[in-house]
């Protein structure tokens, strides 16, 4: 009955639904066969849904480790499985795609996923149009979304991953200012604004030192998604392996963790279907491929509730 309910209020929600989004992130698989196996199960329950959306978020994390054959069998599989359905897909670097970056520093970066990424630029795909850049943006209806990536220096001489500068700190080009000027653009925007990363806030499963730089955030900031805190996965997610919904420190923001789009780590191939409707609220359904079932589904209020100050936060802080 939990399962045809569930189905049921998707099938509303569809309906209903001004702009459908699909939400994916982590497969990350060292062997190619590993990769298919998860795709095949994924996409075949995508086209069992009729392929509903209308544009795909891919939050990092599509490949791992430094074969350069196998990452490029991998970004191929995946390419070819996505760009049949005619839709834009938006990627954000993750720490895994910085693998070969750090395996080889005295090689200039190899990101082969980001790079079959940029070879579909006339198919409506996108990701940051250089490996240095921290954010890209796109539209959707009212609302512009800003993916955060993990980047890397053309000369390989910096690298972020894990929400931080993982080495090269005294070369790496971004200071504080740079996130006051972001947070200034986010203000600053005419429209509602929705944030996408491979990381959560602070608050969120395994949150980013570098994200919450752009502390305190906007009143239009309405939601962020996330992967990196693999679903299930015990041995990297930890007391949050089960944790789909999550709270932002100082903000009255949810974050909603997407991972992960395998079935090896975790327990199963999941992604999240994301309605927008009408009024510009949304419908979060998060997406079990490997039963063919949804297991959950949210619908966050989108009032936002004034978020601390930086002087509130230190004399809370100062407090404990």
């Amino acid at each position: 009955m939990e399962e045809k309910f569930k189905q049921y209020l998707y099938d509303c929600s569809r309906e209903k639904a001004k702009h459908t989004v699909w939400l994916l992130s982590d497969l990350q698989q060292e062997e190619p066969a590993l990769t298919q196996q998860c795709l095949e199960i994924s996409i075949r329950d995508y086209e069992a849904m009729k392929a509903p959306a209308q544009m795909i978020w891919y939050l990092g994390d599509a490949v791992e480790r430094d074969d350069t054959d196998n990452l490029i069998k991998m970004a191929k599989l995946q390419g070819d499985a996505f760009s049949q359905y005619k839709i834009p897909l938006y990627y954000a670097l993750g720490n895994h795609d910085m693998d070969y970056c750090n395996r080889h520093l005295r090689e200039k970066p190899r990101l082969p996923f980001w790079e079959m990424v940029k070879s579909h630029e006339s198919d409506g795909w996108k990701t940051s149009a250089s490996c240095e850049d921290i954010y890209f943006t796109a539209v959707i209806g009212d609302f512009i979304v800003y993916f955060f990536c993990d980047h890397v220096a053309a000369d390989n001489s910096w690298c972020t991953t894990h929400g931080r500068v993982r080495r090269g700190q005294e070369f790496y080009p971004y200071t504080q200012q740079t996130a006051d000027d972001i947070r200034k653009q986010l203000e600053q925007s005419a429209m509602q604004v929705i944030t996408a990363s491979h990381y959560a806030y602070p608050g969120g499963n395994r949150g980013s030192e570098m994200l919450g730089r752009l502390f305190p955030l906007p009143q239009n900031v309405k939601m962020h998604f996330y992967g990196h805190a693999h679903f299930g996965d015990f041995e990297w997610a930890g007391k949050d392996a089960y944790r789909r919904i999550a709270g932002t420190d100082w903000h009255d923001l949810r974050q909603f963790n997407v991972s992960s789009f395998e079935n090896i780590r975790g327990v199963f191939c999941s992604s999240v279907l994301l309605h927008i409707y009408e009024d510009n609220s949304f419908g979060i359904f998060v997406r079990n491929h490997d039963e063919g079932i949804f297991t959950e589904c949210f619908f966050p209020s989108m009032v936002n509730l004034p978020s601390a100050t930086k002087e509130q936060q230190k004399l809370s802080e100062g407090k404990r």
